[in-house]
């Protein structure tokens, strides 16, 4: 039985490339598009014969991780892959029976988890895959950049929570009639049922991130402007103006593009790496190619017992010269 499954297992495996062959690569992202569409379907109504089309398929693609693992050229390389540690614990939440839960919220998760398989149609794309590596890469490398634009988003909405902030007004505050006028011109934009976009801390760092993203920013900026002019807030305008101009300037082209410039320099630093270990294959495969037919020549001249002693010398030459390249 093992031997029958070891031979199963080299047949779909392309001892070359150290991956499965073409063929199952397309059976498997074809069943991954299949079992996407059926999963979408079992959400609305249950059916025998797609929950047995869902085993059957986590059945094959926990097979295809087991082709992938003997495929690769050492356990320690399949393990240090994070897209392959990804689809093994997404095939692994699958294989959980949902009788083993009992918490609402947990089932889900696993449920959501388990939708989770459609991306596993990346992983077969070798494009994709290789983008994927890239963002990867770069999410790990680009700590420093990303706790740098934390502190200074944290460090502005400080600022803008001591700016901006709306007071709580009570009838008997000083500020009562102009908190109303405010009220009715910004059409409630910052009270009533709305939220105060710098009236906490995690408020304050996801209005600013809603101005790096340049999503209403203005109608912040306008509002603000309005509870200047009224008296609600003590910063004046040219503050408020200032403020936000600054802060759309620093992170949306100064942050955000030393991210954007990390990630490229990731992307083109693999690309590049790929594009070179090709070549050396390539020629690598030219070498041998020219060895065999060097070994051919020498084989084919021995036996017609006609090799001089220059022509041996001029073969040895070329044999140097092949192995110099």
């Amino acid at each position: 039985m093992l031997s029958k499954l070891r031979k199963l297992l080299y047949i779909l495996i392309d001892q070359e490339n150290q991956r499965p062959v073409v063929y199952f690569e397309y059976f498997i992202s074809t069943l991954i598009i299949l079992n996407a569409i059926t999963a979408g379907i079992m959400l609305s109504q249950n059916s025998p014969a797609l929950e047995l089309f869902d085993s059957f398929c986590i059945i094959i693609f926990s097979f295809e991780i087991l082709v992938r693992y003997v495929a690769s050229p050492s356990a320690k390389k399949f393990f240090k892959d994070p897209i392959q540690i990804f689809d093994i614990l997404i095939i692994a939440s699958c294989l959980i029976p949902e009788s083993f839960i009992s918490n609402n919220s947990m089932l889900m998760c696993l449920r959501v988890i388990r939708l989770l398989r459609i991306t596993r149609f990346i992983s077969l794309n070798r494009e994709m895959s290789t983008i994927i590596r890239v963002l990867l890469r770069s999410i790990i490398s680009l700590y420093r950049i990303m706790a740098l634009f934390l502190v200074f988003t944290y460090v502005f909405s400080v600022i803008g929570m001591s700016l901006f902030r709306i007071p709580e007004v009570d009838h008997n505050h000083a500020l009562t009639a102009a908190y109303i006028e405010f009220e009715k011109e910004s059409n409630n934009y910052f009270v009533g049922e709305h939220i105060d976009p710098f009236g906490s801390i995690s408020e304050s760092m996801f209005s600013l991130l809603k101005v790096v993203s340049g999503d209403d920013w203005c109608n912040f900026r306008n509002n603000l402007i309005l509870a200047s002019q009224k008296g609600v807030i003590a910063a004046p305008c040219w503050v408020v103006t200032f403020y936000f101009t600054f802060w759309f300037i620093f992170g949306a082209y100064l942050l955000l593009n030393l991210v954007v410039g990390a990630i490229l320099q990731n992307y083109e630093d693999l690309y590049n790496r790929i594009n070179n270990r090709r070549a050396a294959e390539e020629r690598e495969q030219q070498i041998n190619t020219k060895v065999k037919e060097l070994v051919s020549e020498l084989l084919k001249t021995v036996d017609d017992g006609k090799l001089t002693e220059d022509e041996k010398q001029l073969l040895l030459e070329k044999a140097m010269d092949i192995a110099k390249r």
